[in-house]
């Protein structure tokens, strides 16, 4: 679900994708449902410059976090995409006294598929002005970094997955995030 005003931003989500072998079909926020979701085997919530405390962005994204709440296939929201999917669960989202854009150290505090085959301890970078303020009814904390103490979370009862982060901008020094995505896309077969 491309939640960014344009496509380039979008693209880095859907080329990670592929590179762990997905095939993406992209649809604009503007088009979400639980049917669109459900049509696919899984869906993938960016980023967006829009603040998820803002009660106009909050109506903007109604139907989109209707989906969230109704779809029964795997979800992965990406920084606002997690932020949002805390909101559609009942959870506040603020905004943070600072803006982060950097690598920061995560802690990984539970096992969990989408972390197959990484350390305890990664870098993964985060670019962000608000965070989530407290896990949501039903979801479980995954990871804390540096930076955000909810880093990752899941629901209890569905692979709901948020990360604050965005793995799809992993690098050569610092590849965790694609391990973060390919197993995220693993769970989809």
């Amino acid at each position: 679900m491309n939640n960014y005003p344009t496509t380039e931003r979008f693209e880095r989500v859907t080329r990670a994708l592929a590179e762990n072998g997905a095939s993406v079909t992209s649809v604009e926020w503007n088009r979400a449902s639980s049917k669109a979701f459900d049509s696919s085997d899984g869906a993938v919530l960016s980023g967006s410059p829009d603040m998820m405390s803002e009660p106009k962005v909050q109506a903007k994204y109604a139907a989109e976090m209707e989906a969230i709440r109704r779809s029964k296939v795997p979800i992965l929201g990406i920084c606002f995409g997690h932020q949002m999917i805390a909101r559609a669960f009942g959870s506040e989202v603020v905004k943070d006294s600072r803006h982060v854009l950097e690598m920061v150290k995560t802690r990984l505090l539970a096992d969990d598929p989408l972390f197959s085959g990484l350390p305890k301890s990664v870098m993964l970078l985060e670019s962000r002005h608000e965070v989530v303020r407290s896990v949501p009814g039903g979801f479980k904390l995954l990871a804390s970094s540096s930076a955000s103490e909810i880093a990752v979370m899941k629901h209890e009862a569905r692979p709901v997955y948020g990360v604050q982060s965005h793995p799809e901008r992993y690098t050569l020094e610092n590849p965790a995030g694609k391990t973060v995505i390919g197993n995220f896309v693993q769970l989809l077969r």
